[in-house]
């Protein structure tokens, strides 16, 4: 029973480390596109996250984490953040000693498809809500996609990288030892 108590401990810390980090490499690191957007390291957390920690920590961190970041820079995206966030951490798993596995490196894929979809649509339905009419919600959502395609490709590099680098130094195995 106390092992149990203590693996939990261990993984709600990790996943707050995890939530702050994608908070704040979203919220404060960002590259900003033409269209009015940002290119941000956030998604590439939580793909990491994802691939650390068991399901429902990886989420939950997830979903705080970039919920978070809206609220600091776009809170009227907030609610569909979450949802998104949550839904790119279901791809992946934390099986095993390694984060970058060949199963991950793929969930990247629809994780990314996620992010494009899930914020056309958030778009749509926020021009639809504010009266803009259905042909200008169309257009809207769809001139987000290759921005939101771009950050896709960019979070995905960045875990790939970072997963690389930390399966090198045994970050995983090395931190989640006791478990």
């Amino acid at each position: 029973m106390k092992k149990k108590a203590s693996d939990r401990t261990l993984h709600i810390v990790i996943a707050a480390m995890f939530a702050a980090m994608t908070a704040v490499l979203t919220a404060f690191v960002q590259i900003k596109t033409p269209t009015g957007g940002y290119v941000h390291l956030g998604d590439a957390m939580i793909y990491l996250t994802a691939s650390f920690l068991p399901m429902p920590y990886a989420v939950l961190a997830a979903a705080l984490g970039g919920g978070l970041a809206d609220l600091l820079v776009y809170p009227e995206t907030i609610i569909y953040t979450i949802i998104i966030k949550a839904l790119n951490a279901v791809f992946f798993s934390s099986k095993g000693d390694k984060i970058l596995t060949k199963r991950n490196a793929l969930m990247t894929i629809p994780s990314g498809l996620v992010t494009v979809v899930g914020y056309s649509i958030s778009k749509f339905i926020r021009v639809m809500l504010a009266g803009g009419g259905f042909q200008a919600a169309i257009v809207d959502a769809l001139w987000k996609a290759p921005e939101n395609s771009i950050q896709a490709v960019a979070s995905a590099a960045a875990f790939i990288l970072i997963a690389l680098a930390f399966d090198k130094a045994q970050i995983k195995k090395r931190m989640l030892r006791e478990l």
